[in-house]
């Protein structure tokens, strides 16, 4: 895959599981999920080195969401349950809860991040939220920010507290839609995270050779 393909492709990932996690899903976003399109593009997820185990797992859950007779408000319910009541009641999906930080620390941090980039928290939510981070890191893509720059985000701000994300998620609903979301933005991050690595790798070792 060329360098441009590769550059589209993290962009669209980091775009859709941001607009994935950020709220309950309407019946349109339902609907779209079903279009022969967007099913091809995830199953195309499978190609990337690593994912193909998480893909097949989301691909699961994301069948079984769709043949419920009252999907929108099941699944409605479930993103309530597993996100917005208080922990421990539910899993907190914002950075500064996390021993990592603090919630006046990374939400700090973040709202100059955001400034920065010409972008704000999304209807008033606090922006330590995994959904806001998300779409940082992808306006960080699509604007082709520096290498260095794109692995400081990831790897400081979300890789430092998402596996714990992950694994709260899936200890509550293992097979369950969004856990499995989470579960495959993580995979798909810790590929990337390594990706980057191996580029700025690159990078120093030219820069050493001149």
């Amino acid at each position: 895959m060329q360098h441009n393909q590769i550059h589209q492709q993290r962009t669209a990932i980091y775009q859709w599981f941001s607009q994935l996690l950020f709220r309950e899903l309407d019946e349109k976003q339902l609907a779209s999920l079903e279009n022969g399109d967007n099913r091809a593009w995830i199953a195309s997820l499978a190609a990337i080195p690593g994912l193909s185990v998480e893909v097949k797992h989301f691909v699961r859950s994301l069948e079984r969401v769709l043949r419920r007779d009252s999907r929108q408000l099941e699944l409605a319910a479930d993103f309530a349950s597993l996100f917005m009541l208080s922990p421990p009641a539910s899993v907190s999906p914002y950075a500064g809860h996390y021993p990592h930080t603090t919630a006046a620390a990374e939400r700090r941090q973040m709202n100059v991040l955001l400034v920065e980039q010409g972008l704000a928290a999304r209807e008033n939510e606090s922006s330590d939220h995994i959904a806001v981070q998300l779409a940082l890191m992808a306006r960080m893509v699509a604007k082709e920010e520096k290498l260095s720059t794109q692995y400081y985000f990831l790897h400081h701000h979300i890789m430092c507290w998402a596996s714990l994300l992950r694994d709260s998620c899936l200890a509550r609903d293992e097979e369950g839609f969004y856990p499995q979301a989470v579960n495959l933005v993580v995979r798909f991050m810790r590929e990337d995270e390594q990706y980057l690595e191996s580029l700025l790798m690159d990078d120093f070792y030219l820069s050493s050779q001149r």
